[in-house]
């Protein structure tokens, strides 16, 4: 990136993808800097959010109308977005709408916002020379803004940038996707996680080891409070779903269970999904005494060795092909009550199948 800006070869439109927790973000707005020339006081502690505030510097994100508004804008939400970028600059969409309180809203970016947009791009930039504009959470937008962005893509304002930012690259239109130079992002170095880890009577090396690159991971790994919310609804749901099999007042609490599943954000919903998917592929690799790359820690003294004989390979698959789907079906606008008592109901037959 360095060569990029002393060439002076920076591509008008760059897409820069990969886990939020290898720091996707945080490189794309030190590089509109660069870009930009910011000059920051090389010894502040100001956060991201502090240290972004550039007039030449703007943000675009998926947001959510709050009360009754017609139309909502990125710059309606500057104070909560400086916050993220505060507290959690390597923060996924669930956390920012965990911030923003959607609940079961669909945060987006849609047309108006990218119209808006066009107008501010034609600007003259306030230094009188560039201008960058940051699209993070790109595949939140719906369909009519990205066509109406690839207009803009298409003729860009001159001496005018555009940093997007996608978690997955496959959600994105395809035309959006020919128009950037693409940069995926990789693990973070070993020795940058150990170097953050406080305490050092830790097994440090385990736990690099299981972070896996991903600062996330790792500041979970460093937590015990890490997702005890999913925990405990995924340890409720699996016990009641063993329990259901020939036993019709257990199937009314299953679907109860569902039900609370259902009413979670959808965020929230995709993130437990995922937590789901791990926990069982745990589950499994403890039969085959895999401890060493088992990630599970239980926040509630949950035993997953007394789980494991009944994840194992006649069911294992077709679990993780479960949850996959119903966050497949998530993603796409589902109806969740159906989708969660689907995924109720095929839990008890899936984990009372025998193992030969």
């Amino acid at each position: 990136m360095e060569y990029l800006l002393s060439s002076n070869q920076v591509p008008h439109a760059q897409l820069f993808s990969g886990s939020p927790g290898y720091g996707v973000l945080p490189l794309a707005i030190e590089f509109s800097l660069m870009l930009l020339n910011h000059k920051s006081d090389s010894g502040s502690t100001n956060g991201l959010g502090k240290v972004s505030q550039n007039p030449d510097l703007h943000f675009v994100f998926p947001v959510v109308k709050r009360g009754s508004e017609k139309i909502v804008y990125s710059h309606d939400y500057a104070k909560e977005w400086s916050t993220f970028l505060n507290e959690s600059p390597y923060g996924d969409y669930s956390n920012w709408f965990e911030l923003i309180s959607v609940g079961n809203k669909q945060g987006i970016i849609g047309i108006e916002e990218i119209k808006n947009l066009h107008k501010k791009m034609f600007l003259k930039a306030f230094s009188g020379k560039k201008k960058v504009c940051i699209l993070w959470g790109v595949e939140k937008m719906n369909s009519q803004a990205a066509n109406s962005f690839l207009k803009i893509l298409e003729e860009p304002p001159n001496n005018t940038y555009f940093f997007l930012i996608a978690e997955n690259t496959e959600l994105v239109l395809p035309t959006l996707l020919s128009r950037c130079q693409q940069i995926t992002l990789g693990p973070i170095n070993s020795e940058a996680l150990r170097a953050i880890i406080p305490d050092k009577k830790l097994n440090i090396d385990q736990i690099i080891l299981q972070a896996e690159g991903d600062y996330n991971l790792l500041k979970g790994f460093l937590e015990d409070s890490r997702n005890v919310k999913y925990e405990e609804l995924l340890v409720k749901g699996l016990r009641l779903a063993f329990k259901a099999k020939g036993n019709k007042s257990i199937v009314g609490d299953l679907i109860n269970w569902s039900a609370e599943l259902s009413f979670q954000g959808r965020e929230e919903q995709k993130a437990f999904l995922a937590y789901g998917i791990q926990f069982l592929r745990d589950a499994f690799l403890l039969n085959y005494k895999l401890e060493s790359i088992v990630y599970y820690r239980s926040s509630i003294n949950f035993d997953l060795s007394k789980l494991a004989p009944y994840i194992h390979n006649q069911n294992v698959l077709e679990l993780i092909k479960l949850f996959e789907n119903t966050h497949y079906y998530v993603l796409r606008n589902a109806n969740t009550k159906i989708i969660f008592s689907n995924l109720a109901l095929k839990l008890t037959k899936l984990l009372n199948l025998p193992k030969n």
